[in-house]
């Protein structure tokens, strides 16, 4: 009797954390480290479309947005709505806004991006990823509950 409960004791204590009571429920779930796409090798046209929502991006938001806030800083520095760092001048405030701009910029297009890769083909592994992704978050309407 005491046989079965010293070797069922055994399995409960077999775990390799070091949690105060020794159990498993105690010891935290073994998780996989490797992502499971991390030796994923993209098609040429899931490369062209990355490609092109970068330079869009770029080109369309992150440098008209960098500009438009570092000459609004600017302006705002030279006619005295902002201060000048003593040491340093206008540039930090200048620096700065332009690199908001350019995460502003990036951020904006990211919808647009979505909707390019969402349109690659059925073919494109990181198509079918991107379309059921939306579809997870934005599920169709049900026709049954309109009203």
């Amino acid at each position: 009797m005491s046989g079965k409960k010293d070797g069922k004791d055994k399995k409960e204590e077999d775990c390799d954390c070091y949690a105060e009571s020794r159990t498993k429920k105690a010891c935290p779930p073994v998780r996989n480290v490797t992502h499971p796409l991390r030796y994923y090798e993209f098609t040429q046209e899931e490369l062209r479309a990355l490609e092109e929502c970068d330079k869009e991006s770029f080109y369309q938001r992150c440098l008209p947005f960098s500009t438009l806030f570092a000459t609004l800083t600017y302006a705002a520095i030279k006619y005295g709505h902002l201060s000048r760092n003593p040491h340093f001048g206008a540039v930090p405030k200048v620096l700065a806004s332009a690199i908001c701009g350019y995460c502003l910029g990036r951020a904006s297009y990211i919808a647009t991006c979505d909707k390019k890769l969402r349109k690659l083909p059925a073919s494109s592994h990181l198509g079918n990823v991107m379309r059921q992704y939306h579809l997870e978050k934005y599920p169709p309407p049900d026709p049954k509950n309109r009203r």
